[in-house]
């Protein structure tokens, strides 16, 4: 007969082995810095008649936004394992306003913030398209600003050789003291709007580095978190593939490859909250993405379309340390109305993933589970429409997404090239009420977006 110590023994261990493998790290992103906000006001799309102290729906991120959301994150959740920082810490501002030395100072801003927030903690940081100057160029060889970012991350990278592989491109790889491979991407080469690479194969040797990396972590029983600013695949509704041709088809064929492997990528860029899921070859589930959405409030304003007024947000994912898979998401958000109005910041908890889609775990079977029940379930998918920007004054987007909108939604969450998505758009709105297709357009709205993020 078993003791009732014994029992309660074996429990005990059971539950110290079960907690021991949940950890939790922070995702972080698009914190678009403006300097000029009290003074110029250069990211503004707007007229700005009152200032908040925490900025403005039409204006990037004051510093008084950047510093307080990383108080806000080291008061949730301090004892993190990590921090991902995917990039776009520069506002949006024209190229004649910044220089070189304009760019080292925000990404050292942030850099310092976060290390005296969460001291001894590492981050994983990743440069975005704006972090440069002039931005979006990423060059393929050496830079000033790749050696300098280098020096800024260099206790977080760690390892000499990684810091040698930053400074030829801004990519690196790490492991974790729980023993994951982090690869840290500079996607930014890959842009529609990086012109410098438009016409190469394996641009600053970022593919064939890897490659290595993906098979040497395989070889070694390893789980890999991948993190860059900008994502594959296309930007829905609107239809915008951030990536050339040639780089999206090559990203995706190489994570397949691997993707028994990759438990996970993390983006920024898009500014919205949303995830995709990369299939392998035979349609099983293959690897989730996670887009985060952005801190920065900062709306679009073009002749045809206003960005909608959305709150900064700050994402805490819950994970299993020793496999990596993602287990929940905790999406936060800043109410920048009622923040500005109390002189005092108010984040709250506006979703868990769990709780929202119904699903133990965000692994790439799970996420699977989550789009197919969205093409059938409208109500889940208006939650996901809701989730997608946390937004001022109690708006929503739900109404103004109709069936083209959803259909497009639906579609962009598997199929991440142009044919793909098309064959799969015609099947659900019918041949009647085709995407236009005009290279025309397709190049105007690539070129609206480019400007725009």
């Amino acid at each position: 007969m078993v003791s009732w110590i014994n029992v309660h023994t074996v429990f005990l261990l059971y539950s110290t082995c079960v907690c021991a493998q949940e950890g939790f790290f922070w995702h972080i992103t698009d914190h678009h810095y403006d300097t000029t906000y009290w003074s110029g006001m250069l990211s503004c799309n707007d007229e700005v008649p009152v200032r908040g102290i925490y900025g403005d729906y039409w204006c990037d991120s004051p510093w008084r936004l950047v510093n307080d959301s990383i108080n806000a994150m080291a008061n949730i959740k301090r004892n993190v394992d990590f921090i991902l920082w995917t990039g776009d810490n520069v506002a949006h501002i024209a190229d004649q306003y910044t220089n070189e030395t304009y760019v080292v100072h925000i990404l050292r801003s942030i850099t310092y913030a976060l290390k005296t927030a969460f001291p001894g903690v590492k981050v994983y940081a990743t440069m975005g398209n704006h972090d440069w100057y002039p931005s979006d160029q990423f060059p393929v060889i050496s830079h000033f600003l790749y050696n300098a970012t280098a020096e800024l991350w260099k206790d977080w990278i760690g390892d000499a050789s990684q810091l040698q592989t930053f400074r030829k491109g801004a990519y690196y790889t790490a492991k974790t003291a729980q023993g994951l491979r982090i690869i840290g991407l500079n996607t930014n080469l890959y842009y529609t709007s990086d012109k410098l690479t438009t016409d190469m194969t394996d641009p600053a040797g970022q593919f064939a580095w890897l490659e290595g990396v993906l098979r040497n972590a395989k070889a070694a029983g390893e789980k890999v978190l991948m993190t860059a600013h900008v994502p594959p695949g296309l930007y829905v509704p609107g239809k915008v593939q951030w990536f050339y041709d040639h780089y999206n088809t090559r990203f995706l064929d190489i994570s397949r490859t691997y993707s028994d492997i990759i438990v996970g990528m993390f983006f920024g860029h898009d500014h919205y909250d949303g995830f995709k899921l990369l299939q392998r070859n035979g349609g099983s589930p293959g690897v989730p993405m996670f887009m985060a959405p952005s801190l920065t409030p900062w709306r679009f304003k073009i002749p045809d379309k206003t960005g909608d007024p959305h709150n900064p947000a700050i994402r805490l994912v819950k994970y299993n340390q020793q496999t990596g898979v993602p287990l929940d998401i905790h999406q936060y958000y800043m109410d920048l109305t009622v923040s500005n109005r109390n002189n005092a910041s108010d984040w709250k908890l506006e979703y868990k993933a769990s709780e929202a889609y119904g699903q133990s775990d965000l692994s790439a079977v799970s996420v699977d589970n989550i789009i197919k029940a969205f093409s059938t379930d409208k109500t889940l998918l208006d939650q996901f429409i809701r989730h997608r920007s946390v937004l001022a004054n109690g708006e929503t987007t739900v109404n103004a997404c109709d069936e083209k909108c959803r259909a497009e939604l639906n579609c962009g969450f598997i199929h991440m090239t142009e044919d793909s998505f098309d064959s799969c758009y015609t099947t659900i709105v019918g041949g009647s009420a085709r995407l236009c297709s005009s290279s025309f357009l397709i190049a105007m709205l690539v070129t609206i977006f480019c400007i725009l993020y």
